[in-house]
């Protein structure tokens, strides 16, 4: 009992119903659960999307649509550059990346580092020679390029890493490239040099190739 003050008097309080023993206990209700042979054919669908896009969606090119399925196919496609196939090897081999990260997709190479590639004398001799020995051990020290000098700078030697066909092409390629015209460097002229020269174990200075006797052709 507890009393009411507004009117004092007592008045009863009920005691919490209490459920009874027999009552059942609460559950939640039961829902049919999602057949697995469902999440099977999702995945097999998104699989089989995946494979169509990768196929034929060009690697997202929004160039390449069908019947062609990369880029790679419409390169193929073009006529090819001046020089040929050997031309097309060789820009492979610049871009892998041996020579673009210095010299530039454009051939114009770094200001004030790198130099140009675009009627450097040192690229369009009529005798590839000293072109092919700087790419075979390669070049150390200051250089003069079009009448403008670069300070002392290193290219590394890539006669370990590329083979005779290989310096050929990327030799061509820079020859071929970027209004450059001289002529296609033959693999049996490297193969001449790298015998020559095999026993050089460091890199040439503009000074010493200066000096190396090159026929005319």
């Amino acid at each position: 009992m507890k009393p009411d003050r507004n009117k004092g008097q007592t008045i009863a309080t009920q005691p919490p119903a209490r459920s009874n023993s027999a009552d059942p206990e609460p559950s939640v209700a039961h829902t049919s659960a999602v057949p697995v042979w469902l999440f099977i054919l999702l995945a097999l669908f998104l699989y089989l999307a995946m494979v169509y896009l990768d196929r034929h969606g060009g690697g997202f090119n929004p160039h390449v649509y069908g019947p062609y399925t990369s880029s790679n196919q419409l390169e193929r496609l073009k006529p090819l550059p001046p020089g040929g196939e050997i031309v097309v090897k060789g820009r492979d081999v610049y871009n892998m990346p041996t020579c673009v990260s210095c010299h530039q997709p454009n051939g114009q190479g770094t200001p004030g580092q790198f130099p140009s590639l675009v009627g450097s004398e040192w690229v369009l001799e009529e005798n590839p020679a000293r072109l092919i020995r700087i790419i075979l051990n390669g070049l150390q020290g200051p250089i003069t390029v079009k009448g403008q000098p670069f300070p002392p700078n290193v290219m590394v030697p890539w006669k370990d890493t590329l083979n005779d066909d290989q310096i050929a092409a990327v030799a061509s390629y820079v020859r071929k490239s970027w209004g450059n015209d001289a002529s296609i460097v033959k693999k049996e002229q490297v193969a001449e040099i790298r015998k020559e020269t095999a026993n050089r174990a460091t890199q040439w200075t503009a000074e010493e190739l200066l000096k190396v006797p090159v026929a005319k052709k």
